[in-house]
């Protein structure tokens, strides 16, 4: 019995390796499936491309904005690390997303054509201490429920054939714990920053300290 069992083994082996190599199973140099595509990942292929042009555009929009308080008429040392800081996880992320795809089979097309910003550049120019703030909490929460969408979509999906473990485990470990709290961090400071701008004697003081702060926190 086992001995049987153990031809009937090798016989399907064999049949599973001739057909690779023949080109009448998945892997066919000439039709070009010998590839690293596999799983649902070619599902969410287009997605991921589109995200990682908006990472980018995030990693430009925040060194911009960086730049707008590390001006003299302004000067505002904390704001502007905190947007670099936000503007050089922007670019770590992108690089990631990148590798990630390559590694999984994709090219990465980072064309500007269909690329576009979150916000134009004439609002990030315009911003202050309270509006880039909101800015950031809004492009946070932008790219957090895309990142939400793709998980959802991947983990899932309805066919069987879209479900991809590693993506999603990719998008939670690299993405998604740090989007919620980054999200948590910039809400707690527009409440803070508001009830010191509340306090009419004291707004200037108080929104300089809050900057000082941030000069140690980020």
């Amino acid at each position: 019995m086992k001995f049987h069992l153990l031809i009937v083994g090798l016989t399907a082996g064999l049949a599973l390796v001739n057909g690779a190599v023949s080109g009448t199973g998945s892997c066919s140099v000439d039709k070009g499936t010998c590839t690293s595509l596999f799983s649902g990942f070619p599902h969410l292929q287009t997605d991921m491309n589109k995200y990682t042009k908006q990472m980018l555009d995030k990693s430009y929009d925040f060194l911009l904005l960086s730049s707008v308080f590390d001006v003299y008429s302004l000067d505002r040392p904390g704001f502007e690390k905190l947007y670099r800081k936000t503007s050089d996880k922007a670019w770590e992320d992108t690089i990631e997303l990148i590798k990630y795809q390559s590694r999984r089979g994709a090219y990465v097309q980072l064309n500007e054509e269909g690329s576009n910003g979150v916000h134009e550049v004439a609002s990030l120019l315009q911003s202050n201490e309270t509006s880039s703030l909101e800015l950031a909490l809004e492009y946070e929460k932008l790219l957090a429920t895309e990142a939400h969408r793709m998980h959802k979509k991947i983990s899932h999906a309805d066919s069987t054939k879209h479900y991809d473990p590693d993506v999603a485990h990719f998008l939670d470990e690299k993405l998604i714990e740090y989007q919620s709290g980054q999200i948590r961090k910039l809400s707690g400071y527009i409440t803070n920053l508001n009830d010191i701008i509340r306090e009419a004697n004291t707004k200037a003081l108080g929104v300089q300290l809050f900057d000082e702060y941030l000069v140690k926190v980020e």
